[in-house]
């Protein structure tokens, strides 16, 4: 991995350290003007905004990123991965990650985003690299699509194609349960077993549940994931939130297609924000209010990708 510096001589950082990239960008512009506008490009793709002497990410925060150039595709030409760490942005781990390809003189793209740490694997989807993600347990892989960039495939990289845990940042601890509670939290989700399975909306498969105590009360809350195009669509994915009241009686408390995102942030009752993925690059937050969950903003994982939102 080839190291790299930004730092735009608009921004009062000198001509001499706009971007060292070696051979990953070998006939970059020379003069400190072009190497600025290539500098200022990079970013944008990346989905920063260069606001007079600042770098600012997503969210409209400060930020200083270190990219690393590689070449994902294997054409001796590198792309560039931009990573940012600011926790009050991202939520989970802090850290978030954009995929960049060149395209010509101070043209770049975006061709994959992440909410992570960005973790390659040897395996490749038409030449381009797969990735995943650091973490503990089952991290979803992402493969190359022509026209379409990094998407997300439904088998973890090292469990021979079991699915997912549902949520790309890690959840509070899990809660105390026992297997009582596991086929409750079931029943009252709307998977109830049937000859001692619990089948999905695509037969062929299983539902898949994760407890944990997600808003911090002490008790025991699930995630139920189901899957299916017939159910779901394009997101071939939806998810069930139950929860275990002080009685002891379990409560669907939210259920919507999607793949979730819990956020650092809280709604009504400390309950998690969520960003509520699928297909494309802009995604709904939600917040549960006190009786559903509703949309609160957008999300973007690219550039102008949630124009027109509201």
């Amino acid at each position: 991995m080839t190291g790299l510096r930004v730092c735009l001589s608009a921004l009062a950082c000198g001509a001499a350290t706009l971007w060292s990239v070696g051979a990953a960008l070998a006939q970059s512009p020379a003069s400190p003007a072009e190497r600025a506008r290539e500098a200022a490009a990079m970013l944008t793709a990346a989905g920063f905004q260069v606001r007079g002497n600042a770098i600012l990410n997503s969210c409209g925060r400060p930020a200083a990123p270190r990219p690393a150039a590689i070449d994902f595709n294997g054409d001796g030409r590198a792309e560039a991965v931009i990573p940012d760490m600011d926790p009050a942005c991202y939520g989970g781990t802090g850290e978030a990650f954009s995929i960049i390809q060149r395209q010509g003189p101070g043209s770049w793209t975006l061709v994959g985003a992440g909410r992570g740490r960005l973790k390659l694997l040897e395996t490749r989807t038409n030449g381009w690299r797969d990735w995943s993600l650091e973490g503990p347990g089952c991290q979803r892989t992402w493969s190359f699509q022509p026209g379409q960039g990094y998407v997300s495939l439904k088998a973890c990289p090292t469990d021979g194609g079991a699915r997912p845990t549902p949520t790309a940042a890690p959840l509070a601890k899990p809660s105390a349960s026992s297997p009582a509670d596991r086929e409750a939290a079931l029943r009252a989700a709307g998977f109830p077993a049937v000859r001692g399975k619990h089948p999905a909306c695509d037969k062929a498969m299983e539902v898949e549940i994760e407890i944990r105590d997600l808003n911090g009360d002490g008790r025991p809350d699930a995630v139920v994931t189901d899957f299916g195009l017939e159910c779901y669509g394009s997101t071939e994915q939806g998810y069930v939130i139950v929860t275990k009241e002080p009685n002891g009686a379990w409560r669907k408390l939210f259920n919507t297609p999607g793949i979730p995102t819990f956020q650092s942030t809280r709604g009504a009752g400390g309950w998690p924000d969520i960003e509520n993925g699928g297909p494309g690059f802009c995604f709904p937050v939600l917040r549960l209010n006190g009786s559903d969950y509703v949309k609160i903003r957008w999300s973007a994982h690219q550039p102008g990708a949630c124009a027109g939102r509201r």
